[in-house]
């Protein structure tokens, strides 16, 4: 084939490809719920996405659902959903104790997996999934939707680009106001209830979008209610540090000194019990841009020193009117999420890399961590290292010495040795 005409046919197999439709998606949904019935809506906006099934574990819930959502098969329970060989990826929207199993169970059955965020109660059960998704050579991602609005891509494109010279601080807050009660599953440790897993995660998610989440300091304090659960709480995360090993010995050397790293800091609020700004600011050398609201943002303003600001609004998609209202705020952008899944499995992908399965891992890390310095712990789900960890966390520096003490003196009579 001469060059011209080589040149011909790969155009011509590139415009029919892009002519295309979409190849369609078949989405099966866990869980009947007020996310679920939302993330439902938001699919039927994703061009190329169909929901074929739902499951539920009362089989009059998901006929509800079904029937609400235009859905043409519904499950009593998920075996069955798992064993539908017409399922290319399911959804789980059920309670955070739950998401570990429900996605074992897809996973097992070679299924991809969304499932909404905490992926998982903690770290252990995060790494469990994360090598049996490996292990089935399956698609494993975490929820973390916040990541793939507009105005969140775009806020970090200009991060990249320099439009704030060297981000220094990140703060970020979410509140709302809710009673506290043992009935609610926000406050339910049975039902995975806390601010932490539930909207802590947010605030920590924008400080993680820029620099990960492997801080290297971290602090925290909040308030644990009677029902054990956490409703509010502050945390503070540093990264890096002043001067690092090298540069001390380059002085120590009589070597040139190095230039001082840029400081590090996050400051981040969430609580159930009052209404915040709900807002995003991230601080640089050179300016500072804002977000807005913090968790699904459609404004953007970007302020530079010297120049007037700027605020740029992102509009979410319309919501006809023969579909069902949403619940929750802006959650007609779960199609932005739902959009880049279907990309990814296209590709053949196997993980997210704007949020991947380390990420998620590092993230449930962190929450294990902050859990400790906070006292909550889920019984049915935490091992005897992080309850032990939750127990020093909320102990008073007097009694932890205390206990320091009362070991070191038990083992050194265990080995005979004179105190």
């Amino acid at each position: 084939v001469k060059p011209k005409e080589a040149l011909r046919i790969f155009w011509q197999a590139t415009n029919a490809r892009m002519a295309q439709p979409p190849r369609e998606t078949r989405w099966a949904i866990v869980g009947a719920g007020l996310i679920s019935a939302d993330f439902a809506v938001a699919l039927e906006l994703t061009p190329g996405a169909r929901v074929i099934a739902v499951a539920a574990r009362l089989l009059s819930k998901a006929k509800a659902f079904a029937a609400k959502h235009g859905i043409p098969v519904a499950y009593e329970g998920y075996e069955e959903l798992a064993r539908d060989p017409n399922v290319d990826i399911v959804y789980i929207g059920v309670v955070h104790p739950v998401h570990y199993e429900c996605a074992k169970l897809m996973l097992a059955a070679g299924k991809a997996v969304l499932c909404e965020k905490p992926m998982c109660m903690n770290a252990r059960e995060c790494a469990s999934l994360i090598a049996l998704a490996k292990a089935n050579n399956c698609f494993l991602m975490e929820g973390m939707w916040s990541r793939f609005f507009p105005a969140t891509e775009k806020a970090l494109e200009l991060i990249r680009q320099g439009a704030i010279g060297d981000v220094v601080e990140c703060i970020a807050d979410f509140g709302f106001a809710s009673k506290v009660s043992e009935a609610s599953r926000l406050y339910s440790l049975e039902l995975g209830g806390g601010g932490l897993l539930d909207i802590g995660i947010y605030v920590l998610a924008a400080a993680a979008f820029i620099w990960g989440c492997r801080p290297s300091e971290v602090r925290a304090l909040g308030w644990r209610e009677s029902t054990g659960a956490d409703s509010c709480g502050v945390i503070a995360l540093k990264y890096g540090s002043e001067r690092n090993a090298a540069a001390m010995l380059a002085s120590l050397l009589g070597e040139p000194r190095q230039p001082q790293p840029q400081p590090r800091i996050a400051s981040l609020t969430y609580s159930m019990r009052s209404l915040t700004r709900e807002q995003t600011v991230y601080q640089g050398t050179l300016g500072k841009i804002s977000l807005w609201p913090a968790h699904c943002p459609t404004h953007l303003t970007l302020e530079v020193d010297g120049a007037p600001s700027r605020t740029l609004e992102f509009a979410l998609p319309e919501l006809p009117r023969r579909l069902p209202r949403t619940q929750y705020l802006n959650s007609v952008g779960f199609v932005y999420q739902a959009q880049r899944v279907q990309q990814l499995l296209a590709e053949g992908a196997k993980e997210c890399p704007e949020w991947s399965l380390q990420t998620s891992l590092d993230m449930a890390r962190l929450m294990d961590g902050i859990r400790a310095q906070l006292g909550v712990v889920y019984p049915r789900h935490d091992g005897l290292l992080l309850r032990a960890r939750a127990l020093l966390g909320v102990w008073p520096l007097s009694a932890k010495l205390f206990a320091v003490l009362t070991i070191l003196l038990a083992l050194t009579r265990k080995r005979g040795r004179p105190v």
